[in-house]
């Protein structure tokens, strides 16, 4: 018996039976950039229990949300820590899926999810993007194999699907003669890769920057910003300051007439030991020697500092608000204190900056987008 003849999203009465047929549970095989895969609405009752079915798969295997774009995206994970958002706005559109934390992930209470990691798929790809923006919810979807088999292309895609009429197709089977599965990246919350079909991950980028703190002497203000812009990335992942790394931060300091080797000034060190910050070994560096080792971005806490930059870096303030944070050298402790406070809030705040995603608007996860 020969497979149905596969939907076209171009045509509306196919995109209506497709619709219909989702949304009343049913099953259907989609393209993707990778290998086509069996989808079922997200909003449908027992849906991960149906997809196991239909793939012969145990019960409770996890299966991948597939997005129909960027903005989908933007609105499930609003709120996401430092440099994720950028990110995943770099790696998606791909042949991706990307684990996350449930908790970082702002899931429908309509929805059923019974995993403790959320994986998100985008694909890129012409194909997708015409199936994508005509269906009315993101869909569960894996590719068509049983659980520890290869998955099917060809005439063994185009047979299962002529046993099982009820599955609609949105690409012909028998065009699918090989491929790739998406490779697979967990955050949780250290990145792991837990697939690389296509060894995709050696290019891979991690979601840190090299970022820069910048002041005159670096004994005074920058160091303290860069032991609280630490401080502040290690609690918005939920990791120890040891492995930022690991993410690809690198913060340090420098000073534009700074001659390097100085010890902290004595009131920074005083006040940064008052929150439990020890910056008794710190030693200034100059500005030349840190820029030689490479930076991303660089955080100058006057207009002074970003004037004699040398071109084409990626400088601001520290305080994304455009706030000065003035020199407390040779001042009472108080006045450190006061830097101190500043220096806080502007960690704080450029930490949030840093998570916000490159791009305005967020839509609703299930209406037209």
């Amino acid at each position: 018996m020969d497979a149905p003849a596969p939907l076209d999203p171009a045509q509306h009465h196919d995109v209506a039976r497709m619709r219909r047929h989702l949304a009343a549970g049913g099953l259907a095989l989609l393209p993707t950039d990778t290998l086509p895969g069996l989808a079922v609405d997200v909003r449908t009752q027992d849906a991960a229990r149906l997809l196991a079915e239909a793939k012969g798969s145990p019960a409770g295997r996890p299966f991948s949300l597939h997005l129909r774009n960027l903005a989908e995206l933007r609105a499930l994970v609003p709120a996401p820590p430092p440099g994720l958002a950028a990110w995943l706005h770099q790696v998606l559109p791909g042949p991706w899926t990307v684990l996350l934390p449930r908790s970082w992930v702002a899931l429908p209470s309509d929805w059923e999810w019974p995993w403790e990691l959320v994986g998100l798929r985008l694909p890129g790809g012409s194909e997708w993007a015409a199936w994508g923006r005509q269906l009315e919810a993101p869909v569960l979807m894996s590719s068509v194999n049983r659980a520890g088999e290869p998955p099917l292309c060809g005439a063994q895609l185009a047979d299962w699907c002529s046993e099982r009429p009820e599955v609609l197709l949105g690409l012909p089977p028998t065009r699918v003669t090989e491929g790739k599965a998406s490779s697979i990246i967990a955050f949780d919350p250290l990145p792991r890769v837990v697939r690389d079909e296509a060894e995709r991950s050696p290019s891979l980028p991690l979601p840190g920057l090299r970022v820069l703190c910048v002041c005159t002497g670096n004994t005074c203000r920058s160091p303290l910003a860069e032991a609280l812009l630490k401080q502040e990335l290690a609690a918005a992942w939920g990791i120890r300051l040891d492995q930022l790394a690991e993410l690809g931060w690198q913060v340090a300091s420098a000073g534009t007439m700074g001659f390097g080797g100085s010890p902290i000034s004595d009131g920074s060190r005083q006040v940064a030991a008052e929150i439990g910050i020890d910056l008794a070994e710190h030693r200034s560096v100059a500005l030349e020697d840190r820029l030689g080792q490479g930076v991303d971005l660089v955080l100058g806490m006057t207009e002074s500092h970003l004037a004699v930059l040398p071109a084409g870096l990626h400088a601001e303030l520290i305080d994304p608000k455009g706030r000065s944070v003035p020199d407390p050298y040779g001042a009472p402790v108080e006045i450190y204190r006061r830097t101190l406070l500043a220096l806080q809030e502007a960690a704080a705040a450029r930490v949030q900056a840093l998570s916000a995603w490159p791009e305005c608007g967020q839509s609703s996860v299930t209406g037209a987008v």
